[in-house]
């Protein structure tokens, strides 16, 4: 099976989120399993405390867990105690309920550490007799991940990259950054509901993924915006990778709950040695700089950008026609 055949199967159940698995799947403790909501990420998030036989979920207030957002049904699903186990179970809600994005059908057990997705929202089930450490160390999670993408968070990134660039200046090594944006994103909210945007971002972000080292960094920046860290690598390098996400995005439609949807991302590119560009803030700067001259050239394509660099003889990604026009170029 060739790449591109491979990419054609993804579905929205291959972009399962990993990022909270901090539980081992071991025997459920009667009456101390919990939810933790996780996304929409809320400061006052609180551990819900299953105990009833019945616990349901949804919009109504009657619930026994309430959630204010109006992609979820009134009364959405519910946990039920059965003989010292726990089941999730659909109440025939409007627009599903989903199991590590898997839909769920019947009634399923749970072993802990499960995500539950109903509407727009995330909560987590957590099994463990120890709630109090594990919550803990579920907000800090919080606190450097994007819930819905699995991606860094901004905060997160901002001093991450400023201590790389100290590294670079000491080290003599280099750091590149690779912004990107889907392409008319909002058109895809418009036309299919913020839902389906919510695939779109996750499927994008597990595309990206599969393009990356171990030692790049995913974050999502700002809401179709992403940024990719490559520590340790000149601007040709981190081009190549931004290049294979291009294609890796491209190649192939995402498949949503709402069909096939073709979707493209531009992307910017900069690279410092720490002196010059010699903060997260100028880098950023200079790779958004570039992303909106991709924006404006046609989109779908990579733009580089190197201080240091005034010849290019960079490539267009499809038509090949070398850009001699200074220091940005296309790959």
């Amino acid at each position: 099976m060739t790449e591109h055949q491979e990419r054609a199967s993804i579905s929205l159940a291959e972009t399962c989120v990993d990022a909270y698995e901090f539980l081992a799947h071991t025997n459920v403790q009667p009456g101390k399993a919990c939810l933790l909501q996780i996304y929409p990420a809320r400061s006052d998030s609180e551990m819900m405390r299953l105990t009833r036989e019945r616990t349901s979920i949804g919009r109504e207030p009657s619930c026994d867990i309430s959630v204010d957002d109006n992609a979820m049904s009134r009364t959405h699903a519910a946990v039920d105690l059965l003989g010292g186990r726990y089941f999730l179970v659909d109440l025939n809600s409007t627009n599903g309920t989903y199991v590590d994005d898997d839909l769920l059908r019947g009634r399923m057990p749970l072993a802990g550490g499960e995500l539950i997705r109903m509407g727009g929202c995330i909560m987590k089930f957590m099994s463990s007799m120890d709630e109090e450490a594990n919550y803990h160390a579920v907000v800090h999670e919080l606190m450097t991940r994007d819930a819905l993408t699995n991606a860094f968070n901004r905060s997160y990134l901002i001093p991450v990259i400023d201590k790389e660039l100290e590294l670079c200046r000491k080290q003599n090594e280099r750091l590149s950054l690779i912004l990107l944006d889907i392409d008319h994103f909002k058109n895809i909210n418009d036309q299919h509901g913020h839902l389906v945007g919510d695939e779109v971002l996750r499927i994008f972000c597990e595309r990206i993924r599969g393009e990356l080292r171990k030692t790049d960094l995913l974050t999502r920046f700002g809401g179709e915006e992403f940024i990719v860290a490559c520590c340790r690598t000149p601007l040709r390098g981190a081009g190549r990778i931004a290049e294979r996400i291009r294609l890796a995005i491209a190649s192939t439609p995402f498949q949503t709950q709402a069909g096939r949807i073709n979707v493209t991302c531009s992307l910017g590119v900069s690279s410092s040695d720490g002196v010059e560009l010699a903060s997260c803030d100028n880098m950023v700067s200079a790779a958004d700089a570039l992303l909106y001259d991709a924006k404006n050239s046609g989109r779908n394509r990579v733009l580089m950008f190197d201080p240091q660099d005034t010849r290019c003889d960079g490539n267009r990604s499809q038509d090949h026609d070398a850009d001699t026009s200074g220091a940005a170029e296309t790959v």
